[in-house]
């Protein structure tokens, strides 16, 4: 087993990091960093809108953070123009190389119609470790995860925009292992959820970012923490 270092990125969509958000990321000195899904976005353009200029800026972002704090940055997600088609799409990069990007297969419904779903399953290597990843509803089909199992990954990053319910705690912490503890079961993974933030922009999210593992939930933000913008260092071993 070795110890790996993640950061999530629990925050409102198509904001930046500030310097002191910065600062104790730096100093975790993390292996893997992840954001949640449509964090890569401006929000003039919105979730499903996208120009060829401001996806090259997204991905400069990315990029430059990645070699900024020398770790692997998994970016959430972004919607991607590719020819005449749009997906919703997980950049990664790693110490400022791009070692490749994962689409969204299981469409959302505000996303029917606008996203085209992705068609591969895809993992990555950085320092030595394997991963994955799914975005958002990428996790109600058991395929997902038999497929990251299949190929090999021990740590599966899942970029979500988690729609605020009403709900009991108990409700959600049932749902927690009904989808990702039985998630890493699957996969024989550590299983990440990183989610957006609500903000003026989306103000209907709820973030409930969790690590878990096949014997259970290892790390989840606490009901009162679901507004709060957090960056939140993980340290475990695999």
């Amino acid at each position: 087993m070795e110890t790996v270092r993640i950061v999530l990125c629990q925050m409102p969509l198509g904001e930046r990091l500030t310097r002191r958000e910065a600062a104790p990321i730096r100093a975790f000195r993390p292996q893997f960093m992840c954001f949640p899904e449509y964090f890569f976005v401006n929000k003039r353009l919105g979730n499903h809108g996208q120009t060829p200029h401001n996806q090259a800026r997204q991905i400069s972002r990315m990029r430059i953070m990645s070699r900024v704090f020398d770790t692997t940055v998994i970016g959430g997600s972004m919607p991607e123009l590719a020819g005449n088609l749009l997906h919703n799409t997980a950049f990664v990069y790693s110490r400022g190389e791009e070692l490749g990007f994962y689409r969204k297969q299981n469409l959302f419904f505000a996303e029917e119609g606008k996203i085209t779903p992705g068609d591969r399953f895809s993992v990555f290597t950085a320092g030595g470790i394997t991963f994955g990843v799914l975005i958002c509803a990428d996790v109600f089909k058991d395929e997902s995860f038999l497929e990251m199992k299949r190929l090999g990954a021990r740590i599966i990053f899942i970029p979500t925009f988690s729609l605020k319910r009403e709900e009991s705690v108990e409700d959600k912490y049932r749902r927690d292992e009904e989808i990702f503890v039985r998630g890493a079961k699957l996969s024989d993974a550590l299983i990440v959820k990183v989610c957006g933030v609500k903000s003026d922009f989306k103000s209907f999210l709820q973030a409930r970012s969790l690590v878990a593992s096949p014997e259970g939930v290892l790390y989840r933000v606490k009901p009162e923490e679901e507004d709060s913008a957090m960056i939140i260092p993980f340290e475990t071993r695999i």
